[in-house]
């Protein structure tokens, strides 16, 4: 927290309430994900996918902070700036909770509750589980990744940012890889806790971070043998 301290605290709110926006964000994308996948069957995934990449364009448009996307400098961050991601995490999760109730009490809060709750509910179910979220949130990472450094590499290509920035997403959206922030809103339409829930929750989060540094450290390697 000594690290913290020296932070400008303007800046610190301003990092907070950001993490914050984003966190609502998700958990507006991923309700609409939920729904679509409710009302339109087998294409549920794929227009779902769609309407959850929306959330991570606006995310990246407007430079909010996503646990997911920050992930990605990881592997160049200096030791005075990690603090970053555990309070990011921590403001993505309330924002998720805050959207999470707000939305159960709307007109579609009764259908989007009980599709979150058996999207959970199943992946809870399996035997293995902890491999299979372990797997699942490392392949999200990768594609995170992709998407957040598309604004980057894209324009160095002339390419399209938004393309960039959005079929990574629809695509894991699709393949229903495990987003850590986005299965906090699925636990929070379960509606309650256990040991199981929070070692989903925590296996998530790990295989996002591994999954998100792979790039990046593929680049930073890249980066060296060039320079020799």
């Amino acid at each position: 927290m000594s690290e913290t301290k020296k932070y400008n605290w303007k800046n610190f709110v301003s990092f907070c309430l950001m993490a914050f926006l984003s966190g609502a964000t998700i958990g507006i994308s991923g309700t609409a994900f939920l729904l679509a996948n409710n009302l339109y069957g087998a294409w549920g995934r794929l227009i779902g996918g769609a309407l959850f990449s929306l959330g991570i364009f606006f995310i990246v448009t407007y430079e909010k902070k996503l646990f997911t996307g920050m992930v990605a400098n990881l592997p160049r961050m200096k030791r005075n700036e990690l603090w970053k991601l555990p309070i990011c995490l921590l403001f993505n999760t309330i924002g998720v909770a805050i959207v999470a109730t707000l939305a159960a009490y709307t007109p579609i809060g009764e259908t989007v509750v009980a599709q979150g709750k058996l999207t959970i509910a199943a992946k809870l179910a399996a035997d293995d589980w902890y491999l299979r979220v372990l797997c699942s949130s490392f392949l999200c990472g990768m594609l995170i990744t992709m998407s957040v450094w598309s604004t980057e590499y894209a324009a160095k290509k002339g390419l399209s940012a938004s393309v960039g920035v959005m079929f990574p997403i629809m695509l894991f959206a699709f393949c229903g890889f495990d987003h850590s922030i986005a299965n906090m809103l699925y636990f929070c339409y379960l509606g309650e806790a256990s040991w199981k829930m929070f070692g989903y929750i925590l296996i998530s989060v790990c295989g996002n971070v591994l999954g998100g540094v792979v790039m990046p450290l593929i680049m930073i390697v890249k980066e060296k043998a060039k320079n020799q």
